[in-house]
């Protein structure tokens, strides 16, 4: 009876297969899960340890944001970009270098490995370097002012006019 019931659902319409089928893949391939929005923030211990206990954090490791920033119970993960991470560790996610059920840091798109990567320890200080940048910069512009009464090129003689005297030719007159 019920087989009698989906053939006839299926097949009375032309593309009622097609829309069947749109409709579960994009159920199954683009649903929301309630549980990815954060809970409110935790205000007793019990609730710190439900919200640790939710994210796979110990107590000691869960920091929440303060609650005026909005991000409710989301915990406060360290600034640690995929970049700096172990590219040897034998990640579940090895192109993220993340693994299974791992929270995502607030800033996830920021700190990819093809991104900014925050945790970045320079080899030259910034002063240094805008130091490097005016002293290359200051050291061109007084070059170029110093030399500029010594210009050279290339030397050549005074252009020949017939009113001016004798002109040599090279032709064999």
């Amino acid at each position: 009876m019920a087989s009698v019931l989906i053939k006839k659902a299926l097949f009375s319409k032309t593309n009622a297969l097609q829309k069947t089928v749109g409709i579960i893949c994009n159920a199954t391939r683009n649903h929301w899960n309630f549980q990815y929005k954060p809970g409110p923030y935790p205000k007793t211990p019990a609730e710190r340890e439900a919200a640790a206990k939710k994210y796979g954090l110990t107590v000691e490791e869960y920091q929440p944001f303060p609650e005026d920033m909005g991000y409710g119970d989301y915990p406060n993960l360290p600034d640690i970009g995929a970049e700096s991470k172990d590219p040897h560790y034998p990640y579940d996610n090895a192109e993220l270098k993340r693994n299974f059920n791992e929270p995502y840091h607030v800033n996830a798109e920021i700190l990819g490995e093809d991104r900014y990567n925050i945790s970045f320890k320079p080899r030259i200080s910034v002063m240094e370097q805008w130091c490097w940048f005016l002293g290359v910069i200051g050291g061109s512009i007084a070059l170029y002012y110093y030399m500029e009464d010594y210009k050279f090129g290339r030397p050549v003689t005074a252009k020949q006019y017939p009113q001016d005297g004798p002109h040599y030719s090279f032709s064999s007159q």
